[in-house]
């Protein structure tokens, strides 16, 4: 199938309008160049993605979901297309590569919680497998799927309502199909706020949040989506499953969980009640910069063990400090490179060989906000960081959610990049982050060969805190899935080998899925088929993941 002219629309993030080019950023073209030892040239090659016919007909689907309308069911070849990808860099390398060969047969488009349950009726009697699709911001497989069963995709983004604000209570109800953007402005209306920001805030769902338990990057004020949501209404092969939704409660185990991070294979999210807050006057930033990696990670853990809890601290080592720098869209000159040199030379004179960047954004809500903020600049210059000034943090917030079109552009440049990210106790925090280092330089020689390993930690917790990784390097043209899958290997078996968990936000989806099942308890995983075999008894719900792998 030749694609057509907006094609780009199959995988690129978000608004095409925004895309960016790599000559936009000289300092980071030039530095990679460099690193590369090779020119870096858009790549020139037009994809052409092979698509299998559906097994169906516009008839035969009339007669398995009769009470749809024709609008709620498509099986318009492009739109399939784009219900075979997620967001991830093996979903961009298949379509460039033009390395995939099935698509699901069909669409449909739900409009009430009544269409899910009719449609699970209908996809059990006819034996169709239904994969739930919302935003596609997905990185970790959630669509690569066996194909060789008919398989429907049900986008749930026609569930997008609000049900109720209790301004009382601070909770609010929305339908699951709901984006981020949506969401916050419906709520910013009444001065509330969910706080819950991934990256992906602009182009992913409430339901994908809870179904692959998602952490936004101000966790540290609101928690991650499971602090958040209060109470879910979820639709199964076998019925309708919801609690009332307490506070809190003593009335057994609490069922609603087991649903949190299920990824579509128990049931579909229709429906969550979530915890609201009142909408922060304003923000302010607290800015350090630390001599390594080890002092400002010894300086978070106090923090956080002191009862202090920034919106959003992040810690950048020594490489992503450096290569963030480089992110500008002009070159310094004339005075500002001397200044910027000068301030160089100062830092390696006060021993900072390896500056590695804190930032810390403070909700400015009552007097105790700001003394938070205070203890917290006493605690970082306990571990000999310099204070640097707010407006530091300017650029990265005005970039929060639009890096990932600068991964585009670098991938049409040949360049490999991708992320993966970990959660693991404060003890093993450290040992954890250099043995996957260690690893990569003996396993691969992955910095030999020019490559860049970045890290930060990103969301911090009193137990531990989460590391968050970018591989940067150049692609081996003709073998870029494999150069893919032998650093995910690499990578993902020494997370587990130290101790680290395969997964914090991102979910397991296919990509982790063998790792997963090595972390699994066997007792678990008995547990979870069984609830499995009572709730989707026929395995129609994303057939091939978590539980379901096919070992």
């Amino acid at each position: 199938m030749a694609l057509p002219n907006d094609y780009h629309n199959l995988w690129r993030w978000g608004n095409p309008e925004n895309a960016v080019q790599l000559s936009q950023f000289p300092k980071l073209q030039l530095f990679l160049e460099n690193r590369f030892g090779k020119k870096l040239n858009a790549s020139s090659k037009t994809p052409s993605v092979k698509i299998s016919s559906s097994r169906f007909t516009e008839n035969e689907l009339k007669v398995f979901f009769p009470k749809l309308k024709p609008n709620q069911i498509s099986l318009e070849e492009y739109e399939r297309l784009r219900y075979t990808f997620g967001k991830s860099y093996y979903d961009i390398i298949r379509i460039i590569t033009s390395n995939n060969s099935f698509s699901p047969d069909f669409i449909l488009f739900p409009e009430t919680v009544e269409d899910v349950s009719y449609i699970l009726k209908q996809a059990v009697a006819n034996k169709i497998k239904i994969i739930t699709y919302a935003g596609g911001s997905n990185v970790v497989g959630a669509f690569d799927t066996d194909m060789s069963f008919p398989v429907g995709v049900l986008n749930m983004q026609k569930l997008n309502r609000l049900i109720e604000i209790d301004s009382d209570s601070h909770t609010a109800i929305f339908e699951a199909g709901i984006f981020g953007p949506q969401l916050e402005k419906i709520l910013n209306e009444k001065n509330f706020t969910l706080g819950h920001f991934p990256q992906s805030f602009e182009f992913s769902t409430l339901g994908g949040w809870l179904a692959l338990r998602s952490a936004g990057q101000e966790s540290g004020l609101y928690g991650k989506i499971e602090d958040i949501v209060v109470q879910m209404k979820v639709v199964t092969p076998s019925g309708i499953i919801e609690d009332v939704g307490f506070p809190r409660h003593a009335c057994g185990p609490d069922f609603q969980r087991l649903f949190l991070g299920s990824e579509g294979t128990l049931g579909i999210i229709v429906q969550a009640k979530l915890r609201i807050h009142k909408k922060p006057e304003s923000y302010f930033w607290k800015i350090a910069l630390f001599k390594n990696f080890g002092s400002g990670s010894e300086a978070l853990r106090e923090l956080i063990q002191s009862g202090i809890h920034p919106a959003i601290a992040r810690l950048s080592d020594v490489q992503e400090t450096q290569l963030s720098t480089l992110i500008g869209h002009k070159e310094k000159r004339g005075l500002q490179k001397f200044v910027q040199s000068i301030m160089k030379s100062w830092l390696k004179s006060k021993g900072y060989h390896e500056p590695c960047i804190l930032m810390m954004r403070f909700a400015a809500r009552n007097e105790s906000d700001y003394t938070a903020a205070k203890v917290a600049e006493r605690i970082i210059k306990k571990y000999g960081a310099q204070k640097l000034p707010s407006s530091v943090a300017s650029s990265w917030e005005s970039t929060r959610f639009s890096l990932p079109y600068l991964r585009d552009t670098l991938v049409e440049h040949d360049v490999l990049i991708d992320t993966f990210e970990t959660v693991s106790s404060w003890k093993n925090l450290l040992p954890l982050y250099h043995h996957i280092k260690n690893v990569l330089k003996l396993h691969n020689d992955y910095f030999g060969k020019g490559g860049l390993l970045l890290c930060h930690i990103s969301h911090v917790y009193e137990t531990g805190a989460s590391l968050y990784f970018t591989m940067i390097a150049p692609q081996e043209k003709g073998k870029e899935i494999q150069q893919w899958q032998e650093l995910k290997k690499i990578v993902s078996d020494a997370i587990i080998e130290k101790g680290g968990a395969i997964s914090h936000h991102h979910g397991i989806g296919k990509d982790h899925q063998n790792w997963y099942l090595k972390q699994l308890n066997p007792e678990t995983k008995k547990l979870l088929q069984a609830i499995k075999n009572h709730l989707d008894p026929s395995t129609t719900l994303n057939p091939g993941k978590l539980i379901d792998a096919q070992n």
